[in-house]
């Protein structure tokens, strides 16, 4: 099944959105270090929004 309108736009937004945190991610952890508690709650940011993005790719999905 297509993605609708707002869907494609919510998609984008949620990737851009991802790309923004996995930057700011990198930029964290080069400073602060991999196990640093800044840098692993950007990670689960930005894991949150990966998991957003992806159930909207399979809202439309039929099983």
């Amino acid at each position: 099944m297509r993605e609708n309108g707002m869907e494609r736009i919510e998609s984008r937004t949620l990737y851009a959105k991802i790309q923004q945190k996995r930057e700011k991610m990198h930029e964290i952890a080069d400073d602060f270090g991999l196990d640093s508690v800044k840098t692993l709650t950007i990670s689960q940011e930005l894991d949150e929004l990966i998991n957003n993005y992806l159930r909207t790719k399979i809202q439309g999905v039929k099983f």
